[in-house]
Formats: C-alpha cells, structure tokens, sequence
C-alpha cells in the first residue's frame, strides 16, 4: 500500500504535484477534503477527478478545518489522499437519505448492505453534517456489519452551519452519505480516540428529548439552560457557540460529548448526535494541557499494540477540539508526524469502532492506521508535546475554564455528602410511599397517581389464579418468590413497549401501556403475557415447580376517571365467568353487570318463593371395590324454562343478598327426605356462615332428628380462611359427632386448610381438592402433595377423598396413591336421581 498526500489552492495545481507512481486503478482511494462548502467549486473538482482518475474511488467532503501533517488549513487549501491499495478491494456508495422518519438507520443499513462482501474490513463513510442522525446511520450500519471497522465523520461548513456537502465524482448531495467499503484478508487495522473534554458544574436531567433532538433539561428548555449556566450572550449565539461547550455524559462506560448543531424556535436544540431522555448531563470544557498529555498518551499506546508499520495515516478530528486548542492544534498534529504522511478533517461528528460498537463522537480525535504489507514496526521517536514544556503565554480563557472546574469540584465535594443524605431519606420515604417492597415494582398509589396522566392509555390488571393455595400448602415465602418471578416476567414483556408496571395488594399486578385502544392489538398482547406465564417454571426448590396461571383485564383510562374501576370489575368478570382475560368496552358495559345481579336476585327469590332450589347427587365411589359408596348433595336452581343452574351462578349473589341461609335450608330438608326413604350414605355442603348461623343450625339438627338419618349422613365442610373461629367450628363438630353424623374437611388443599388445623380438628374424611388431582398424572408437584395428604390422612385414621377425577390417567395414579374414595365426571356427573 502508498499513501500520498496534497494540498493545493486550485485543483488545476494537481497535475503538476502528483507522483508517477500515483496510476488510475480501480485499488485506488481518493478521499477530498474540501475547503469550500460550495456547489460551484465541488463541480470543477468532480470534473478534474472523472477526467483524471476514472476508475478510482473517489469519496468527499466539505470541512470545518483540514488536516495535513502537523499543518492546519481553514478555508484556504484543499487536501486530498491518494491511497492505493495492492491487496485490497474497495468499493463505493453513495445514498440519498429518504423522507421517513428513520431515513437514517435506514441509509446505514443500506449502506452496509451494498458495501457488504468476503473480508470486509473498513468502511470509511462522509455523512453531511446537518442533516443526518449520525447515532441512528450507526446503528443502521452495526445492525448489519457488527464486526466491520468505521471510521470518518460528519461533513462541516466551517462553522457557519447553513449547508454541508458529500460527494462522489458524479454527485453532490446535502442529506446523505458516500462511503467506500475496503475487503482484504491481509489490511490491518488500527483505530483510537482522545476526548479528555472535562465536565463542568452541577449534574442535570434530560427530561425531554427526541433522539437527538432536546427539548427541556431539568424542565427548563435547552436554550434556556444554556442562557442559566453559561450566559445569555452564549446563548444567543447558539448553535455556532455551542459547539465549543458540549454536554456531556457516560455512555457504556465512555465520556460522550454532543455537541450543538442547530436552535429552534421552541427552545429546544438538535445536537450531533442522540441524547435520551432521562440522561444525565453536564457542560463541558477543555483543558489544553489535559487533550495534549493524553493525545500523546493514546498515540504511544496504540502504536504500542500495532505489530506492523502504519502505510497510511488519517485523522478525523472534532471542529469543536480545532477551535479551542486554537494554535495548540498543530501541537496535538505534531506529536503524531513520527509515525507517516497524515491527512484528515475537522468534522460536525466523528464515526469510530470499538468492540462490536460503532459510535458517533464530538469533540473528539479519531485515529485511523491502516497497511497492507507486514513491515515490522520501528520505535518510533514521537515529538515532545507541548503539554511538557512550560507555556510562554496564559490564555485566560483556559484560566477560567481551570478556576471554574475547581471551585465546581470543591463545591461538588462540599456538598455530595448532605445531598446524598438528604437523597437517600428522600428514596427511602419516597420508595416506601410509592414502591413495593417485594417486588421493587411502583405501588397502588403510585398507579393511582400515574392515571390523570393516562388519559388515552390502557390499564391492564393481572391476578394470580388460586394464589391462596401458593401461599397456603407451600408457604409464604414460596408465595414470595412467585411475585418476584412474576414481576420479572411482566417487566421483559414490556421492555420494548412503552408501559409501566405496578404491584397492587396481595396478588396483582397492573400494567399502564401507551397504546391506542385496539381489542385486537389489547388480545394479541394479553395472549403473549398469558402463554409467556404458563411457559415460564416458577421453581421454588430444586426440580419442584409451581404452576401459575393469571386472569387478565384491560380497560382504557379515560376522562371520566372511571378506568380502573372498569379494569377492576371487568377483572372480577372474567374471574366469574372462568375466563383466561377480558377486555372493557361499551358494549360490555359494568352497567349491565348491575343490571344482570338484580335480574339473579330476583330469579333466586322467585325460585325460593316456588320452591325450585334443589338437590342433585354425584356419585362417590370406593376405590378398592369399585362400587358407588356414597353421593353428595349438590345445590342446583331451575328457571322457569326448566334450565337448570349451578351454584357457580346464584350462590354468591344469595349471600349478598342474605337469602343464602334459606337455600341451606332447602338443601337441608329436600336432601335429607330423599335419603330418609333409600338408605343410601350421603353428604351436603355447609360453610362457616351456615355453621356461625344459629337459626340455620338448629333447622339442621330439627331435620336430623326429624328424617333419622344420621348414620348415613356426612357433613363436608369448607375449611376457608373465614373459620376464623375454631371454637364455634369446634363446637359445630362436637354437636355433629354426639348426634352419630360423621364429618369430612372439603377442598382439602385449596386455600385455608393446612396439616397443622388438621391434627386439631376432629373428622372422618378429608376431601382432596380438584386443583390438586386434575393434574395429577402430569403435575410432579401436585402429586407429591396429594402423596403427602394421604399418608398424613392415614397417621391420622382419615379417609381420603379426590374430587375432579375426569379421566382414567388420572384415576389410575388416584387409586396407586392408596386415596379411599373418587369423585368426578368419569364416574358419575350429578344427576336429580339416583
């Protein structure tokens, strides 16, 4: 490889300053370094270059300063670099930015795609400099050549920010970009970077601001930030001025600078490159004894790392770095004239590469070292900077820079320690008003106030299915850990959505996302979250897992600020009705639902007043005979049309409207004639409000005697969190067991009942619950409970029943459990007769 390097006033000079071994090949690289941000000039200099060097590659760009050797020329001479390659290929493109919204990422990928081949291992690109999202272009050409160098920048016009050039020998574009792309197996590549701008005064937050577009920092407009901090005069002379006074920020572990490109009439300022919302920000200064010692220290350490000489040197350099280091700038170039022909030029934005990453830089120099040939490298006897003599002169500008960085840094330390006091009760009162503790999640208050801003958004409510039941058989730090898992599920689901979840009381969640109200859009998303819930493995201990499953409703927040009441009932819809979601919408209307509890109130007084509350019988059967043992009483309603009702539909809204005693009532004599007259064994259904109930009892134990059958009948009780008062369930039992009636625990397993409350409470059968055995046959964990339950049931002289046996995979590991009785549809549905 050879790299020549020019620079001249007129391109008509070239001809005689070009070295014969410089010879038009399609290996040869032209890059221009452009002078004049004007049309005219550009098109003498395509003209010369089509008619000179046909076949080459030919990229340029208008400048803010170029770059030749130690040498430095603003608006004067033009440079341009012939490099010519001897084992590499190069290519060229040249992308018009489009209208979209994304015209950049889209040009990036575009480029990448076209400049895409076998070894590809540079690309040097020229993007113009007020038009273009330096950040998104990146990221348009990482999304397809990760592992690819880029080097080069953004197009200037000598600081007058009005119109910035790229351009190829055919054309000449203000919104777009040219790049060459150079594939070779034996290029070398080398690149590094000096920033060393200093950050200056307090800390402040973007709190507004489009990529790279901001709008308000600590809620005041930029503009204004700027006229606060560094003056009004600086300001009013934004964007020119502010190239020199960047913000800056960390960025994956790197001091970033954005510099200033443009002033809007809002306030608000576009800057070089992306700033996201919510960044924290500083001002920035340079110190010119810091940017000279640690140029040196980056040149001497990559030279450090490169095994082969350089062949050709190019530098892309920040505008803003050219103006403050002033006559230094040469200093800075100096330090690096050891190492070979260098050219470059001071850039609105530079494009560098480090691992994996293309970034765009301000205030920046970049460094790109290229060769082909494998010539060991020799010391190099780099030049003394300036940053190791004493000045001959102060600047004070640099003075005051030093004087304000100090007493900013003295003020800093003077007061981190109150503020970080003042900060952490802040957090601390703060988190404990508006965050769960669990989970880390903002709280119910938190939703709460979070709604009037919501308006138009939708609100997503997420209950944990028989979360009791978590908490009740494995313990409540079991529960524990499935609410933390959940709140991790839910926060990667919405990672790329712009939503926010919260942990409300017990075991719910809720979700405020920005989207427009679209069913079909809400089902999509509540289908993902669902399948993503059941899928996951809630593991609790080694290779045991809980299942886990949820019931949704969304609701959109509106005007009437009656959003989370429509989420909350339309939540406890979907519960009623045994629905994996449901979605609020008009034609829903809760209204109805009110509606729809005096239409059941009143079917349950008439069916009562007539006499059409009823019994059916399920079948109980013994496991080891195979014969039915017994049946229990199950509770039904039949309409005038001869429809018959489950209790799943009626027995809530009976307890609200306090008829439910009169339905045991019912239950109690209907069930108890019809035994009276068959001889059968039999079981009803009592609750801790029929138990609690005094007149209910004393019907039940008139009935008992009345009927005479209390050796056939079982009572099943409900064990819940209600029987709250052991001694009256106690005293039920004693009053049960001294009339020769037997007692089972019902739903053992569902919620309230444990091991413990058994041993003190006195029965002869405890009734596994559903939840439990139907899933057995492919639930470990379920069945390793059951498996528990009965042989606890066995220390304890109890019989064992399993509820919801549905299928004959599921009554084969019931009956290899050694449980006594089974109950479900595969041996009997519940029928009026027997």
């Amino acid at each position: 490889m050879k790299n020549y390097t020019y620079s001249f006033d007129d391109v008509t000079e070239l001809s005689t300053l070009l070295s014969p071994n410089i010879i038009d090949s399609n290996k040869l690289m032209i890059q221009f370094f452009c002078a004049k941000s004007n049309r005219e000039y550009i098109t003498k200099v395509q003209k010369y270059f089509q008619n000179s060097f046909p076949n080459a590659i030919f990229i340029g760009t208008t400048t803010d300063g170029i770059i030749e050797g130690q040498e430095v020329y603003v608006n004067t001479k033009s440079v341009v670099s012939f490099t010519l390659f001897e084992k590499s290929e190069t290519r060229l493109c040249v992308r018009e930015h489009n209208r979209s919204y994304n015209s950049s990422y889209e040009s990036g990928e575009v480029v990448a795609k076209e400049l895409l081949c076998d070894d590809l291992k540079l690309i040097i690109c020229f993007a113009d400099g007020l038009n273009t999202n330096g950040e998104e272009f990146l990221n348009g050409l990482n999304s397809v050549t990760k592992d690819v160098v880029v080097a080069g920048g953004l197009a200037a016009d000598n600081g007058e920010l009005v119109e910035t050039f790229i351009f190829d020998k055919e054309n000449i574009l203000n919104n777009g970009v040219v790049a060459v792309g150079i594939c070779s197996k034996d290029l070398d590549v080398s690149t590094t970077y000096t920033f060393d701008w200093m950050p200056i005064g307090k800390e402040m937050k973007v709190t507004k601001a489009i990529e790279n577009r901001v709008y308000e920092i600590d809620n005041m407009t930029a503009v204004d930030i700027y006229a606060k901090y560094m003056g009004y005069e600086l300001a009013s002379n934004l964007p020119q001025i502010g190239i020199e006074f960047p913000l800056i920020f960390e960025k994956e572990g790197v001091s970033v600078g954005r510099a200033v490109l443009d002033k809007h009439e809002d306030g608000s300022l576009t800057f070089a490159g992306n700033i996201t919302e919510g960044e924290m920000v500083r001002f920035g200064v340079g110190s010119v004894d810091n940017i000279l010692r640690n140029g040196d220290y980056s040149v001497r350490k990559l030279l450090a790392e490169r095994e082969y000489e350089a062949e050709a040197v190019f530098i892309y350099s920040c505008m803003a770095r050219r103006r403050f280091l002033g006559e230094f700038i040469s200093e800075e170039l100096k330090m690096l004239s050891g190492i070979g022909e260098i050219s470059g030029f001071f850039t609105y934005g530079e494009f560098f590469y480090s691992s994996q990453t293309k970034q765009l830089l301000n205030e920046t120099m970049t460094l790109l070292l290229l060769s082909e040939g494998k010539k060991s490298k020799e010391p190099h006897p780099l030049v003394e900077n300036v940053a190791k003599k004493a000045f001959t002169g102060v600047n004070p500008q640099h003075v005051i820079a030093h004087l304000a960085n100090k007493v900013s840094s003295e003020l800093k330390e003077l007061n981190s320690s109150l503020e970080k006091r003042i900060e952490e009760s802040s957090e601390y009162i703060y988190k404990q008003a508006y965050y769960d503790k669990l989970t880390g999640l903002a709280n119910r208050l938190s939703l709460i106030n979070s709604l009037p801003e919501s308006v138009g958004k939708m609100l997503i409510l997420i209950n944990i299915d028989d979360f009791t039941t978590i908490n009740d058989f494995y313990g409540h730090e079991v529960g524990d850990i499935v609410l933390k898992k959940l709140a991790q599920i839910l926060q990667t689901l919405i990672k790329d959505e712009r939503a926010e979840v919260y942990k409300l009381p017990s075991d719910e969640f809720a979700i405020i996302m920005d989207i427009s109200y679209c069913e079909m859009n809400m089902e999509e998303r509540i289908k993902k979250c669902i399948a993503s819930i059941e899928k996951e493995s809630f593991i609790v201990q080694e290779n045991n897992y809980v299942h886990v499953s949820v019931t949704i409703a969304a609701a959109l927040i509106n005007e009437k600020k009656t959003g989370l009441m429509n989420a909350d009932m339309t939540l406890k819809l979907a519960k009623q009705a045994g629905k994996e979601y449901m979605i609020y919408n008009e034609d829903l209307k809760l209204a109805k639902q009110y509606e729809e509890n005096i239409k059941m109130a009143k079917i349950i007084k008439n069916a009562i007043a007539v006499d059409r509350i009823v019994p059916y019988f399920q079948p109980i059967v013994d496991i080891k005979t195979g014969k039915v043992a017994k049946y229990e009483a199950l509770v039904r309603l039949i309409l005038d049309n001869g429809e018959v009702l489950s209790p799943y539909l009626f027995l809530d809204a009976s307890q609200k409207i306090k008829l439910y005693p009169q339905i045991t009532r019912a239950m109690v004599n209907k069930t108890f004639a019809y035994f009276s007259t068959n001889g059968f064994e039999f079981s009803i259904n009592l609750s801790f409000s029929d138990i609690s109930n005094e007149k209910t009892m004393q019907y039940l134990f008139e009935k008992i005697e009345e009927y005479g059958i209390a050796k056939q009948l079982t009572i099943e009780i409900l064990e819940t969190v209600e029987n709250k008062d052991e001694e009256i369930v106690n005293d039920f039992i004693d009053a049960v067991y001294s009339r020769g009636v037997k007692i089972a625990i019902d739903d053992f397993g569902s919620g309230y009942a444990n091991f413990e409350h058994m041993t003190k409470m006195h029965s002869d059968f405890m009734k596994i619950d559903g939840s439990l055995i139907k899933n057995i046959d492919r639930d470990r964990n379920a069945r390793l409970i059951v498996e528990t339950i009965v042989i606890f049931a066995k220390k304890l002289k109890k019989k064992t029943v399993a509820e919801f046996v549905h299928s004959q995979e599921v009554y084969n590991v019931v009956k290899e459990l050694g449980i006594d009785y089974a109950q479900g549809y595969l041996l009997g549905r519940p029928e009026s007769k027997i």
